[in-house]
């Protein structure tokens, strides 16, 4: 039996037997598998094809997974540059006929919905697990409604791009949602508006977090005890920290900016204290960065490390900062906010709806979206609060405990044997 996963993370091809994609998503996928034998004895992957030159430029922090060897394999689809133009005139032809074979050969579709309206992909295999009746799993991340507003707001977008995306392609989602609300087994949404609005009341509608740390990765009680005693005692540095993707809607710059207001602030009121920041990560973005550092003349307080893989090395290393920084422009609702808790990280995030979410358990402090100027002066408010920081890496380190990515997926395996039955 299969368990197919039509998706829009990359993956690629190295050999007949070897395929790769991002490290925690790897993880992500061998421990599920033994929690979905009832339904599938092997997981397949239907997603976009990774470029050799993002394997060539990203494969020493890719997991590598042997096909045979871990009952997971993979079924090509469209390179992931294509565009839309290529995608629209391939899809009826090509694109569309091989998720119909994917799809009748699975016994459970677990897919969401598409985003980009000019690449139906993951929606498509929805609508034919539906019309051949199987069994459906519908995952979605991010709240859209708000996205066109913030990056007309951002500039990102022109007026026209902002009606279009405001007034046809936001009701095309909109209306995918609803079709999966109803028609789907199973759906897994992020973000309780997304439940209230679209679930109406179904018990099968759900709101989840997308965890992927286990026990072995959140800090010990001997680091733990170590960290308190410092943040107690004060230090000269106030560490942060950014990791993940190089991505524009990150907000790395604002990051940056707020960095040197930072430090601006801190010499303006005769403190002894410094400011740093490490961004650890790769992406397109990482030559415009170095030039904003360049620009700033902040090459002594903001340094460049690379990505790490998902896993001890990374965790090792985030317990080692004060605070995690998030700026999104648009919304956002990524894993670090958990991996980040599991290292006894406060954060300090822009007030989208996700982190503004996450605000009550006490390990996150919002403020106000596109203020520079609030999260400099919220990086000192801060680390002038020893009591207060420890109450964050205690509540953040439970809830991490609480949160573990199998505990979720646990609570997905119940829900799946529930409304998959």
């Amino acid at each position: 039996m299969k368990y197919v996963m039509v998706l829009l993370v990359p993956f690629y091809r190295v050999d007949n037997e070897t395929i790769a994609c991002e490290s925690a998503f790897a993880t992500h996928l061998k421990e599920l598998l033994p929690r979905i034998s009832q339904w599938g004895s092997e997981i397949v992957i239907h997603s976009p094809q990774m470029t050799e030159e993002q394997y060539q430029n990203n494969k020493h922090h890719l997991a590598h997974i042997q096909c045979q060897q871990e009952n997971i394999f993979y079924v090509e689809s469209y390179p992931v540059n294509l565009s839309r133009a290529s995608f629209l005139l391939r899809a009826p032809f090509s694109i569309w006929p091989k998720i119909w074979s994917v799809v009748k050969s699975a016994n459970v579709v677990h897919a969401s919905v598409s985003k980009d309206i000019f690449k139906l992909f993951t929606i498509i295999s929805l609508v034919f697990a539906v019309l051949l009746r199987k069994k459906t799993i519908v995952a979605m991340d991010i709240d859209h409604r708000n996205s066109a507003k913030m990056s007309y707001m951002t500039g990102e977008f022109s007026r026209k791009s902002y009606f279009l995306s405001q007034y046809i392609y936001n009701p095309i989602i909109s209306l995918q949602l609803r079709f999966v609300s109803r028609y789907c087994d199973l759906v897994m949404l992020k973000g309780q508006s997304l439940v209230d609005d679209y679930g109406k009341g179904r018990s099968k509608v759900k709101n989840f977090y997308d965890t992927a740390h286990d026990l072995s990765f959140i800090i010990n009680e001997e680091k733990l005890a170590r960290k308190l005693s410092r943040i107690e005692r004060g230090s000269d540095t106030i560490k942060l920290v950014y990791f993940g993707r190089l991505v524009g809607y990150k907000g790395i710059d604002d990051m940056i900016r707020a960095t040197k207001k930072v430090a601006q602030k801190l010499q303006a009121e005769g403190s002894s204290k410094q400011v740093n920041l490490s961004i650890i990560g790769a992406g397109e973005m990482l030559s415009d960065l170095e030039g904003l550092v360049d620009e700033l003349d902040l090459r002594d307080i903001v340094s460049f490390h690379g990505a790490l893989a998902y896993g001890t090395q990374l965790f090792d290393e985030l317990q080692k900062y004060d605070f995690l920084l998030a700026a999104p422009y648009s919304e956002d609702t990524p894993r670090s906010v958990f991996d980040a808790m599991a290292c006894g990280l406060p954060m300090i995030a822009y007030d989208t709806y996700y982190y503004k979410d996450l605000e009550r358990t006490g390990t996150v402090k919002t403020v106000p979206w596109l203020s520079v100027d609030d999260m400099a002066k919220a990086v000192i408010a801060l680390h002038e609060q020893p009591e207060r920081v420890k109450d964050m890496v205690l509540k953040g380190r439970e809830f991490a405990i609480n949160n573990t990515q199998e505990i979720w997926l646990d609570k997905r395996l119940s829900w799946t044997e529930k409304y998959l039955a």
